[in-house]
């Protein structure tokens, strides 16, 4: 599949049968580990798959989803060394591992880690700074509610993903992208003939704490400015775990389809008028 179609299908499930993985997708797995792109490849990093009952003792007590730690029958571990872009990297390689489980049929959920935890002291070096849940989601059949004169639920007989995702609700891309400056409304039409469109619903695609969608963008002339906006309900690691996880998206898609991105992280010379709740993540040629 392409990579579009796998940020449109890739959801956040957070109920998960016992199904094994195979031996082989497992391999597969780990194979991708080996080939993961990262924003800056001086960070070192270490990737692990483990099984439920090989969990570190006391990792449900600092990661969840938002305090709740969801249940499954294997996790992915991302340890890193704390650089600057270290969170930001972490979230970057997640998703391409979890677009790549997306295209072998496996079900993942980011989950949350406490901020403290990820942040301690470079004295401590490597640290878990990503978890990630994964399995195959449970599958419910989908009712509809129909006004009928009976006032009866009807039974369509599809299976489809339990519900609970956060994928469901968007925000208009026209409100997240920015031409010249913060606040100046960007023209659909040249996104869409400029071929950057998709490249940002990709973005937009990505998973964010309880759904915010921190991301705006500003396109500047051949240069595209990557901010959160912060919020009382997510802390700095979760806008920024999100934050990887939207570069790697518009990176992949646009690879795909007109050039390699190459994010670059921190700040420009530019101010773009960018209000005080928001800040500069990265920015890329385009």
């Amino acid at each position: 599949m392409d990579m579009m179609t796998l940020t449109d299908l890739r959801k956040s499930v957070r109920n998960f049968t016992n199904k094994p993985i195979d031996a082989e997708k497992r391999s597969e797995i780990e194979n991708i580990f080996k080939e993961c792109k990262r924003i800056d490849k001086s960070i070192d990093t270490e990737i692990i798959f483990v099984e439920k009952e090989n969990l570190p003792k006391g990792l449900s007590e600092i990661g969840g989803y938002k305090g709740f730690f969801v249940d499954a029958p294997y996790y992915i571990m991302i340890f890193s060394e704390m650089k600057k872009g270290f969170i930001e990297n972490a979230g970057y390689l997640g998703e391409n591992i979890i677009l790549n489980m997306t295209n072998m049929d496996i079900d993942s959920c980011w989950l949350t880690l406490k901020e403290d935890e990820v942040m301690k002291s470079a004295e401590l070096g490597m640290r878990i700074v990503g978890l990630i849940a994964v399995g195959y989601g449970e599958r419910v059949k989908k009712t509809t509610a129909l006004k009928n004169m009976f006032s009866k639920n009807i039974d369509i007989g599809l299976e489809a993903p339990n519900p609970g995702t956060d994928n469901e609700m968007r925000m208009d891309i026209l409100d997240m992208v920015f031409k010249n400056e913060y606040g100046n409304r960007m023209d659909l039409d040249f996104l869409n003939n400029s071929g950057l469109a998709d490249g940002l619903y990709a973005a937009r695609r990505a998973p964010s704490a309880l759904n915010q969608q921190p991301w705006r963008f500003i396109i500047d002339n051949d240069e595209l400015i990557l901010l959160v906006k912060e919020s009382e309900y997510t802390n700095e690691y979760e806008a920024k775990i999100s934050a990887g996880a939207a570069m790697f998206n518009f990176a992949a898609v646009i690879g795909e389809r007109m050039f390699v991105v190459e994010w670059e992280l921190g700040c420009t010379e530019k101010e773009y008028n960018i209000p005080e709740d928001c800040h500069v993540i990265a920015h890329c040629r385009i």
